[in-house]
């Protein structure tokens, strides 16, 4: 059929399929809300009861409905897709309760997306006296992982809503007869026993107290985000664990009502000892302060042992056999074998033990004197006011030893560079004799000829005197030696006139004269092996008493 314009329009058996099809589909997504082609995101969530779930219950986030409930399952029906439901509880006779448990199916829209892993469900009555319930959902925290269609949401993310009729349930005979008791006993308690008294009192004294309310209340918050909530969850954990053991919950309160009992028939000290809390409170505040001051460091000592305390098990795993073989070290055929060996020392190692014990003694004192005498001389400096030190004791003595070495290896093909050699000067030094006892020919005074004046002693006479010596007292209480030194007096001295004036008659002169061969005689004498050198040494000394005594006749 051509219309009159000549354009061609759809048969009359199109149109009326198209129009079943449009209906069709109106009356579907009337009914169910939604359409069959679409995509569906389901999960599932785990109840320890279904209560009065229905299918097609709403699903809400925020009042807002995002889904509806489609299928609602016994544990037991599910059990094979839910890994994490709880197992069922025990009756006293040690049978297998009946579980309650049920797995509901839940469709989601869109708008319900993100959905995360520690999402969290609860089932709640849409009107308070109505009974019907609705599916409560928190989508979760952001930084949690996406839920994936068909997730499963364990019996740890779900709850129940309390109703009336439990309320009313747990309200039986026993229950209020408890109640009364607890209600009679707390009317006595502000009655008979001042608790209104001190009620009054505590009102009349919290008003200091609650100047730091809200300190402890900030305090409660945490220092995290969620801390109060964590501690919230666990809280209720804690309580849901309590619950399922009612017999430990009994004996609990039972345990309490002892204490508290205890405290009552001491409610005269518990009085004092309350009276004295302030007074202890503000003592301890300085230790707290510094308790608090200390965190940091056992913080930053915690994070440096954080990596021994990771390390410690692959240490006792690399330890283990070491133990092993001490372990075989210390069994008893071991023992037994290394006791028969050791048995014959015994008595041995007794003895020197006993005899080490003396010993012991004087190292003890020679450690003493080490550490109080000798270490503080050592590290003494001589000050000479003419040649100062330029290092401690035991440093110049190194260094006089490296000297000495230095000087025994002076030499070539010819000898020793270093060579004695005598000499003389026009003064001449006269020193008593100090042998007090001396005998021939060693019994006049000790002289010697200089090439200049002497101008002083180094030490002195008066400060080279040594630091009293006492035998009978340890040597760690004595003074150390004095090292510190004056300039002395020279010793008496002539210098010698000149030629025409020399003091000496002609003859004295001649004698003089006549010396010169006997000392170029000792002089090679010093030059030659030890044995000459010797005698050399021995023949210098007697041409040196000669000419002092020919000095001393010119001199009279």
């Amino acid at each position: 059929m051509r219309t009159s314009h000549g354009r061609k329009r759809l048969p009359n058996w199109l149109v009326g399929l198209i129009l079943i099809v449009v209906i069709g589909v109106a009356s579907v997504y009337s009914y169910t809300k939604s359409l069959p082609w679409g995509s569906k995101y389901e999960v599932q969530g785990v109840f320890e009861s279904a209560g009065n779930v229905r299918p097609n219950s709403q699903v809400r986030i925020a009042g807002v409905e995002v889904g509806k409930v489609t299928t609602i399952e016994n544990l037991a029906a599910g059990e094979s897709q839910v890994a994490e439901a709880n197992a069922p509880e025990e009756t006293e006779s040690g049978e297998s309760a009946p579980s309650t448990a049920a797995v509901i199916t839940m469709e989601l829209d869109e708008s319900a997306l993100p959905l995360h892993t520690d999402a969290t469900m609860k089932l709640r009555p849409r009107l308070f006296l109505e009974g019907n319930l609705f599916v409560d959902l928190k989508p979760g925290s952001p930084n949690a992982p996406e839920a994936e269609d068909g997730y499963v949401f364990p019996v740890g993310q779900t709850s129940l809503a309390v109703s009336l009729d439990e309320v009313l349930t747990t309200l039986q005979s026993d229950v209020r007869t408890d109640l009364q008791i607890l209600l009679d006993q707390l009317g006595n308690a502000f009655a008979d026993f001042g608790g209104a008294e001190g009620f009054r009192e505590f009102y009349r004294s919290s008003p200091g107290a609650f100047r730091f309310t809200s300190q402890v209340n900030e305090a409660f918050l945490g220092k995290e985000p969620r801390d109060l909530s964590d501690l919230i969850v666990n809280l209720d954990s804690t309580v849901e664990a309590l619950g399922r053991n009612e017999g430990a919950l009994q004996d609990l309160v039972t345990n309490l009502r002892i204490v508290l009992g205890a405290f009552a028939a001491e409610s005269d000290a518990l009085e004092r000892g309350i009276a004295e809390l302030p007074r202890v409170l503000e003592v301890g505040r300085p230790a707290l302060a510094s308790l608090n001051a200390s965190f940091p460091a056992v913080r930053a000592f915690a994070r440096e042992a954080l990596p021994g305390a990771r390390s410690t098990p692959a240490a006792l795993d690399a330890a283990i056999p070491f133990l092993r073989q001490l372990r075989g070290l210390v069994s008893r055929p071991e023992l037994r074998g290394l006791v028969s060996d050791l048995r014959p020392a015994i008595p041995n190692l007794a003895r020197l033990t006993k005899t080490t014990i003396p010993f012991m003694r004087e190292a003890r004192l020679l450690s003493s004197c080490t550490n109080e005498v000798i270490v503080p001389w050592a590290n003494d400096t001589v000050t000479d006011p003419a040649t100062p030190a330029t290092a401690r004791v035991f440093e110049e003595l190194g260094y006089g030893l490296t000297g000495i070495a230095g000087e025994s290896r002076s030499g070539d093909a010819n000898g020793p560079y270093i060579r004695v050699l005598a000499g003389g000067g026009t003064n001449t030094v006269v020193l008593p004799n100090p042998d007090p006892n001396p005998e021939p020919p060693n019994e006049g005074p000790l002289f010697g000829v200089t090439p200049a004046p002497i101008e002083g002693v180094i030490p002195s006479v008066e400060s080279s005197a040594k630091t009293p010596f006492r035998p009978g007292v340890r040597c760690e209480t004595q003074e150390p030696p004095v090292l510190e030194s004056e300039i002395g007096a020279p010793p008496p001295s002539t210098e010698a006139a000149a030629a025409s004036g020399t003091g000496l008659s002609a003859e004295q002169q001649e004698q003089v004269t006549s010396l010169g061969e006997p000392f170029a005689e000792v002089t090679e004498m010093l030059d030659g092996n030890r044995k000459q050198a010797r005698t050399g040494y021995d023949e210098l000394a007697e041409l040196m008493s000669q000419l002092g005594t020919i000095v001393e006749g010119g001199k009279r």
